[in-house]
Order: structure tokens, then sequence, then C-alpha cells
């Protein structure tokens, strides 16, 4: 009888040593990455042990709902981030990019002998030749991969601008009438502190005023002084969504910073010139809109109502957003965004030159530098949750 022979298994193919470095050098950053993970995770849960034992103590634990059942108080469900990590996770999953993307960014820009890169306070001052570039990091989302982020920028001796919006659910919850600063935070803002990075607020007051029913300038004013309590030197805010979410930039709650008239009910009812940047010992305002010499406020209003079309990801909005918008001029002459997995937009404005591209990959960012003439200005705008993957 003829025993049926086994073929021997198939011989692993062994990646070339380039490869094998960078993979070892990989492993190395997300072992490093899981570590820190699993210390923010040992330190949640020992603040949640605590929560629920403050609320035993104050006869809360025993709180039931209309079927009778035993529930914790919503307070304390609600700061446990662990579910809303999963569904940050699940959102961006498909336009998200590998942390190494990041990496290799910076070192481009840092190759790049036309390239100066300052911090955004910075970049509306001084005269020198080249190239005036800052990273701007919108914290929408992700404060545990900013702070990564910023972690390699000092790794680099690079100081980047950071700004954490106070809408957020990372950053605190309304409770009725009282806002709780997520317990996370102080220790997020001194990592970013620590990191030497610049530290400013993500100006969500319009959503503050609409969606929570505060005083929105108000409670942003409030968290630009918490900040600096923290020993953040907040110089500047960047403000949150566009024109059409709001009817109007969340940058136009500053007086001298109002971008069209008032005539629409929609912003009549916004506190639009509520607050005064000098009285808040702020230098300047990140998203850098400045109010056209002549504006077409029928125009304007008509962009601002355009929701259903007003999507990063839109090229012929975002065309219109960067070079010809109707409701603002930008005081930088170029604006490159990421918004998708391999994939990035400039746009903007050289004198009167309009500039746009878009669908370029990360190998296509020197030829827009490239581009670029002498003396320019360039924000690159980076949202931490599309470098998670």
């Amino acid at each position: 009888m003829k025993h049926p022979t086994r073929s021997a298994p198939p011989i692993a193919q062994v990646p070339p040593r380039k490869q094998q470095a960078e993979l070892q050098r990989q492993l190395v950053i997300e072992r490093d990455r899981a570590i820190r993970l699993r210390e923010d995770l040992e330190h949640a849960r020992k603040d949640l042990a605590a929560l629920y034992a403050a609320a035993a103590r104050a006869g809360l634990a025993g709180t039931s709902d209309f079927d009778g059942r035993r529930t914790i108080p919503t307070a304390v469900q609600e700061l446990d981030l662990g579910p809303y990590f999963e569904q940050v996770q699940a959102n961006y999953l498909p336009f998200a990019n590998p942390f190494h993307h990041y990496q290799q960014l910076v070192g481009q820009l840092e190759s790049n002998s036309r390239v100066t890169l300052v911090p955004c306070c910075e970049l509306m001052t001084g005269e020198s030749s080249g190239v005036h570039v800052s990273l701007r990091h919108d914290i929408d989302a992700d404060p545990v991969t900013a702070i990564r982020m910023a972690r390699f920028l000092a790794s680099r001796g690079i100081c980047g601008s950071f700004y954490l919006l106070h809408t957020a659910i990372y950053y605190g919850r309304m409770f009725g009438t009282l806002f709780v600063r997520h317990r996370e935070l102080p220790r997020w803002v001194e990592a970013l502190i620590v990191a030497g990075a610049e530290i400013g607020l993500h100006n969500d007051a319009l959503g503050a005023h609409n969606l929570l029913g505060v005083d929105g300038p108000h409670a942003m004013a409030q968290e630009i002084t918490w900040l600096r309590e923290l020993g953040a030197q907040v110089k500047g805010t960047v403000g949150h969504n566009s024109a059409p979410v709001y009817a109007a930039e969340n940058s136009e709650v500053f007086s001298g910073r109002i971008l069209w008239d008032q005539s629409d009910p929609i912003r009549r009812r916004l506190p639009l010139g509520a607050l005064s940047e000098s009285a808040l010992g702020l230098s300047y305002e990140g998203t850098f809109a400045s109010p056209r010499r002549s504006v077409d406020s029928q125009a304007a209003s008509r962009f601002a109502a355009d929701l259903a079309h007003a999507d990063i990801r839109n090229p012929e909005w975002m065309r219109t957003y960067l070079t010809d918008n109707p409701c603002c001029d930008w005081s930088v002459d170029l604006q490159l965004w990421v918004v998708g997995q391999e994939h990035w937009v400039a746009g903007g404005r050289f004198g009167r030159d309009a500039y746009f591209r878009d669908r370029l990959a990360l190998a296509d960012l020197p030829s827009v530098i490239a581009d670029m003439p002498d003396r320019s200005r360039c924000v690159i705008v980076l949202h931490p949750e599309y470098f998670r993957a």
C-alpha cells in the first residue's frame, strides 16, 4: 500500500534587509505606543473606580431606571472614553494613513532647503527668503495621536501648533448646566507642553452656542484661561468647521473679524464680534481668514447656506473654499490639507493667480513646495485622526 506523501511546508519569503529594518523600526514604535496606551488605560481604570466609589458614597450607585434596574449615574458612565475611541477608530479607518506618513511628511519638509518650519504664531512674522511653513494640528477627535505627533516633532527639534477642541467629547461634557472636563485632559495638555508644542484652542464658540445652549464666547474664554493655568502659553485660536455649518466662521466671534454683514436672520442670532482678542491676550487667528476688500454679501450667504456640498473631499467645493471663497480672503498664500488615505489637497493664491491641486499623494508634496514663489507662507492642516491607522 502506497502511503500518501506529505508535502514540505512552503519556505517563508524573507523580506529584503531594508524592509526588515523598516519593519523592526515600526515594531519598536508600535510597542512604545502600546505601552503608553496601556498606561493610559490603567490610569483611566483607576479614575473610573474612584468615580464609582464616590458615586456609592454619595448614595448614587443605587439609583434605578424606569424598569427598576440598578444603574450608575450618567456623569460616571459618560466619562469613560473607551467606547468613544472605538467609535473614532471606526469613523476614521477608511480615511486614515499610517503614522509613518506623518514622519515622512516632516522628513520631506526638513530636507527641503527652501522650507523654514515655524509655529503658527510666527507664520506671518519675519521677511526671510524661502517658504515659511506651519504644521497646524486641529485635534477634532484624537488627542492620543496628537501627543504622538508632538513627541515626534520634539525628537526632531520642531515646534508644531496643536489646537484642542473644547466642544469635543474627549475634552469634556455638559451635565445639565455643568461642564465637566475629562479627567485625562490635564495629562494630555501636560504632555503637549512637555513636548514643546504650541498649544491653542480649536474655537467652536458658535457650536457651543447653537448645540449646547451656552454662552459660547464666554465658554471659550474660560477654556483659554484654564489652559493657561495649566502652563500653556496660548497665543492664538483656530476656528473649527467652515461657514456652511453655522452660517458664519467661528473666527467671527472676535471683534474686527466679522467677514460680511449680519442682515441674514441666522447670522443676526449669532454672537458675532462678542470677544476682543487683545483683551484675551491673543495675537493671531490660525485659519488666517481675513475680510475681503469687496464682499458680495449675497454670494457669501449662498456659499454659507450650501451645507450639502461642503465636504473637504469634494474637489469643486475645496477649490472654491481655498481659492475663491466669497466669504473671506486668506492671509496665507497656500493651504495644504490631508483629507484621506494618500489624499492631499493644495489650494490658495499667489498674487492674483489661483493655485489648486487635488488627489495629491505624499510623494507629490515636494512639487507643491517647488511651485511656491519665494517668501510664500503655507499652513499645512493636519487632523491627527488621519494618521492613526
